[in-house]
This record gives C-alpha cells, structure tokens and sequence, in this order.
C-alpha cells in the first residue's frame, strides 16, 4: 500500500497525470470550427464560430427526405455543455426556444446529445471538422 501511495506521489509531483484520473473537460474552443454530419446525424453541415463577447453561433443546415432543414443558433458555452437559443429555424413556431447541448470533442471528431427537459440525453449526433 505505501509503494502505491509513493508511485501516486511521485507521478503527481512529476507533474505526469495518473491514469485513473478522470479526462479533462473539453474546452469550449475545441468544438468551434466547420463541421460535416455523420451518421448516426443526417447528412448535412454546420459552422460553429465565436464572438468577441464570447457567445458561440451555429449555423447549420442537414438534407431530410424529402426536403432540407436549417437553422441559426446563438449561446454560451461552460466545459461541455452549450446553451443555445433559436435564432433563426426552419420552423417558425421554435424561434426563442432553449436547447442544451452536451458534447464530446476527439480531435476532429464530436459527440452531441441534446438534453430533454427532464436533462437526460437524447439520441446521439455526430460530425468530423472540414480542414
């Protein structure tokens, strides 16, 4: 047990992270960028830019059978976890509304869920950054 506790102190004082400890947060950085729909996502685009006072816009547009959807979006960002609010979208009757967004970035690939109201994940997005 104290051969342990040594190894984990002196990782720690290394300044090395052991490999239990828990992955860092992504930073809200890492998600900005173009990026292009993959499955389990319906075929489509999205571009994710920051502003100067630090809100995130997106704006999207995915192919649907049938016809096309796009949206406009606006929020924050807080680790991993975006608040959006509805700018623009294809269906009028949704302008305004909240949508919370968790996600997950691996280099040039990201995870999405967008939270029900009760905050659980809902099915899965994914997409790949364009160079």
């Amino acid at each position: 047990m104290q051969c342990r506790l040594l190894g984990m102190a002196l990782a720690l004082a290394m300044g090395s992270t052991p490999s239990w400890a828990a992955p860092a947060t992504p930073s809200c950085e890492a998600a900005l960028g173009t990026w292009d729909y993959v499955a389990p996502s319906k075929p489509g685009r999205a571009v994710v830019t920051k502003l100067a006072d630090g809100r995130h816009h997106l704006v999207w547009i995915v192919s649907e059978r049938g016809g096309t959807a796009a949206g406009a979006w606006e929020g924050i960002c807080e680790g991993s976890r975006r608040t959006w609010r509805v700018l623009f979208p294809s269906d009028p009757g949704i302008a305004g509304l909240k949508v919370v967004e968790e996600f997950e970035v691996d280099g040039d690939a990201i995870r999405f869920w967008l939270l029900g109201p009760d905050g659980k994940r809902g099915a899965m997005g994914g997409a790949r950054r364009l160079p």
